[in-house]
């Protein structure tokens, strides 16, 4: 069964077709977790990648439908649900994550989540070290308290440009492959610290105001532009990564803008394609970037690229080299 794009680290991925061994992996972020296959459509299939950046140790993984347990985590953790839905029961009470729509910051407590096929994005935090940042990024010593006990579930639906900019940051991340100490340099562990306090500030300023929060179409669509260098997702894809029903899913779309699913994810990817036209350099192919936007074929990606801007690849390059050369 193809998995999700993983938040990071997509060409440098471990795969497994086993629970044991995929929990393994991402024990190094989670110590005591395990993972236990659940009946699907398909056969069992799990990936994951890690990065140890200063304090922050990250993990992302994409996975088939399982259920996972943490006994001891050994400290704090942040997660974010990136794919699909899961529902984690801590003593009894549980609570759900869609993707995109929240992100929990989880202290030591027994939890046991289980989950649909989709992908997770999470990383063993320092609590003093994001509280620290809280009160810098303040100027006070009013700041966000998060209880030892149970996890804090932080909505992220009233401000789209954080989920926009994680997304970015992931992309930071996975440019430094897998050199920690670079990662560490350039300050991905601040980053990352900095955004966390800052979702839990502005959750707290805006927690006694109305806003309207962020949809799941809004979520796919972000989803869509975040994996849209590495392939197209099919549809199957976009209905596990945003927990709707196909019906609802092709619904949603076709009412906030008049075509599919599928046909917005097209018109991205050649708007995608005319972008890195513009910038593609001297000694690369158009034929090269095609293999790397996801087309089979030169001809393929040609055909659909003049249907939706009236000329060929060859034409917008000639164009834009022409207007560089006027310019210089």
């Amino acid at each position: 069964m193809a998995l999700l794009p993983l938040s990071f680290g997509q060409a440098r991925a471990r795969r497994f077709t086993s629970a044991v061994a995929a929990a393994e992996a991402m024990a190094t972020t989670v110590p005591s977790l395990q993972m236990f296959d659940l009946p699907g459509p398909g056969s069992p299939a799990f990936a994951s990648a890690n990065l140890v950046c200063g304090s922050v140790n990250i993990a992302t993984d994409s996975v088939t439908p399982c259920r996972i347990t943490v006994a001891d985590s050994k400290g704090w953790h942040f997660l974010l649900n990136v794919a699909g839905y899961a529902q984690t029961d801590i003593n009894g009470k549980k609570f759900d994550l869609f993707p995109g729509q929240a992100m929990a910051i989880l202290p030591n407590v027994k939890r046991t989540t289980t989950r649909t096929s989709g992908g997770n994005f999470v990383a063993a935090i320092d609590i003093d070290e994001l509280m620290s940042r809280q009160r810098a990024m303040s100027g006070t010593e009013t700041i966000v308290h998060l209880p030892d006990d149970r996890p804090t579930i932080i909505p992220l639906g009233f401000q789209p440009a954080l989920w926009r900019t994680f997304t970015h940051i992931c992309k930071i991340i996975d440019a430094c492959g897998e050199d920690g100490a670079l990662a560490a340099r350039l300050g991905v562990d601040d980053l990352i610290y900095r955004w966390l306090a800052t979702t839990l500030l502005e959750a707290e300023d805006t927690a006694e105001t109305q806003h309207v929060p962020r949809g799941r179409v809004d979520y796919v669509c972000d989803y869509i532009r975040a994996t849209i260098d590495v392939r197209p997702l099919t549809l199957t894809e976009m209905e596990n990564a945003s927990a709707l029903s196909a019906r609802s899913l092709q619904y949603s779309f076709m009412r906030r803008f008049g075509c599919s699913p599928m046909q917005w994810q097209q018109r991205e990817r050649m708007i995608r394609v005319r972008e890195r036209l513009f910038l593609l350099p001297t000694d690369a192919t158009v034929t090269e970037l095609a293999y790397e936007m996801g087309f089979s074929t030169l001809s393929a990606m040609t055909t659909l690229y003049k249907r939706h801007f009236g000329e060929t690849p060859i034409q917008t390059i000639g164009s834009a080299r022409i207007h560089q050369d006027a310019r210089i």
